[in-house]
């Protein structure tokens, strides 16, 4: 590793530590209300692409990078007994590790630093099977599937799971894909004094939805960024630096 390549994996880690956010919830959750909460933060918070569409390739191939995911919170602020004033969206940073596994096979994971101001974690990863690269033209196509688990302020936890197809053409230095897939989350809300629930119980809610995607990424020698727009109930816009080995 290059001196360059480890002063910019220290800069992705201290990025990925700084503070974001809090992000609320209202309390006197009713059955309907945590489905909706769940919509906008169980997806929201989903495991995203954000990489070349290009397999990592075998076991010399490695990725890290630094993403921000803008998740669409206002509408929280409007369930339950409401918030006494609205939610800001909120971004959330996460740095992610890729790692190739075979010639077609890619493995990624994903976490955020724990923050004590935004009381938030979440981890998660993906495997990726690069089942498709054309012969004449740079067209590949891939699936992938993921699951990423979040806690947030001990209230409310997610467990988000899924299924992707996406399809990617590279030309020179830059790459555009798209994809579809299903997508499930299943959230668990605390009851009680310090609890979100209209009940006053541990509540389970469970949610699900297709899903779609599109994104670009431009690589320059080892470094690259992309940005992706993916869309469930609500759209979740996220960008990403890296580099790969």
């Amino acid at each position: 590793m290059s001196g360059l390549q480890r002063s910019l994996l220290l800069c992705l880690f201290f990025i990925g530590s700084v503070s974001q956010a809090a992000l609320q919830l209202p309390g006197g959750l009713t059955g309907n209300d945590r489905k909706e909460a769940l919509r906008i933060i169980g997806f929201g918070t989903a495991t995203k692409s954000l990489t070349d569409p290009y397999p990592l390739g075998g076991y010399h191939g490695f990725e890290v990078g630094l993403s921000l995911e803008t998740i669409p919170t206002q509408d929280l602020g409007r369930l339950g007994n409401r918030l006494a004033a609205p939610q800001a969206d909120v971004t959330i940073p996460k740095i992610s590790i890729g790692k190739g596994l075979y010639s077609d096979l890619d493995f990624f994971l994903h976490f955020i630093p724990y923050n004590q101001r935004s009381e938030m974690s979440q981890y998660g990863g993906a495997l990726r099977w690069g089942f498709y690269e054309g012969s004449s033209l740079p067209l590949s196509a891939n699936l992938v599937a993921h699951i990423n688990t979040g806690n947030i302020n001990n209230q409310v936890t997610t467990r988000t799971f899924g299924v992707d197809m996406t399809a990617g053409l590279n030309v020179n230095q830059v790459a555009l894909y798209v994809g579809f897939g299903v997508l499930q989350s299943v959230g668990g809300f605390v009851g009680g004094a310090a609890g979100v629930t209209d009940t006053g119980r541990h509540e389970i809610e469970s949610v699900n939805t297709f899903h779609s995607m599109i994104g670009t990424s431009v690589r320059f020698q080892k470094f690259f960024a992309v940005i992706e727009f993916d869309r469930y109930t609500q759209s979740v816009l996220s960008a990403k630096l890296g580099f790969r080995f």
